[in-house]
Order: C-alpha cells, then structure tokens, then sequence
C-alpha cells in the first residue's frame, strides 16, 4: 500500500515537472505546447486553451472585424474543429462571442485609459464593424453604454486619487 501511494507521488511530481518544463519552454522559445506532442489529439485542453488565449491577445487577432473560426484557425494553426472545441470547452462561447468578448475588454482598457479617444475611434481599434454592433454587445456584456462606462470609471479613478 505505502509503495502504491509512492509511486502515485512520484508520477504527479514527474506530470507536473513535464508541465511546467513546457510552459517555460513556450514563453523561451515562443513554440506553442502542442508542437511536442504527435498529434493534435494528445494535447491537453487546458494547455491549448491557453496558448490560444495568449496568442489571440498578443497578435491581436481579435482587431478584424470579419474574422471567422477557421480564419482564426488558419492563423494559430490549428484544425478548425480543435479550435472550436477548445474555445467551448475553455469559455462555453463560440469563437464569434469569444473574439466579441476579447474585444470588449480592449474596448473597455481604451475607454479607462484613453479618454481622448472618441467611441467610433474605439470601434474601430478593437475590430467592430459597425458602431451599433459594438454597442449591442457592449451593452449586452457590461450592463450599461460605453459613454456610461467611461464616465463611472473616470468617477472611479478620480476618487481613488
């Protein structure tokens, strides 16, 4: 029994040091999880999910307007399927709400700290394509107008200091 529960120790301690071995590989070398593993199959969907956060995020991928599930697919590099099971998986969105809801929150970072910037401006930047898409969503996500959303958190801002 005491040899069965070392060795189950010891084969967590091995998963979890393969594990951080790949997460401090990728940020090093900037090569994503699953280039080590053989098949798309084999990698976890936490990892993957992950590394399409990350990705989506740094490239900005989220900034064209019109950018379908298997053109996201096309620039990660993955099957697009994958893609849309990982998403759902991670976020219980399809990719469209997910790009959405990155957009949104780019959206709301400009309208904090950029306040010369106009709303239209703002569409535009994050990737909507039309100012009454952008405040549908907006409205819908965060439960009041980016005009509204800007002012609170100016309100915000200015108590705190």
């Amino acid at each position: 029994m005491v040899c069965l529960i070392i060795l189950f120790v010891i084969l967590v301690v091995v998963v979890f040091a393969l594990s951080l071995y790949m997460h401090i590989r990728e940020k090093r070398t900037g090569k994503a999880p699953f280039k080590s593993y053989k098949t798309m199959h084999e990698v976890p969907s936490y990892a993957l999910s992950s590394w399409v956060d990350d990705e989506v995020a740094a490239r900005q991928l989220y900034r064209k307007p019109d950018m379908t599930a298997s053109e996201l697919a096309d620039e990660l590099g993955l099957p697009e399927m994958r893609l849309i099971q990982v998403i759902r998986a991670a976020h219980s969105k399809t990719v469209t709400e997910y790009l959405n809801d990155r957009r949104i929150q780019s959206a709301c970072r400009l309208l904090r700290e950029q306040a010369g910037m106009t709303i239209e401006d703002i569409v535009t930047e994050v990737g909507f394509d039309s100012p009454s898409t952008f405040l549908a969503i907006f409205v819908r996500a965060m439960g009041q107008t980016p005009k509204q959303y800007r002012s609170q958190m100016t309100r915000y801002i200015s108590d705190k200091e």
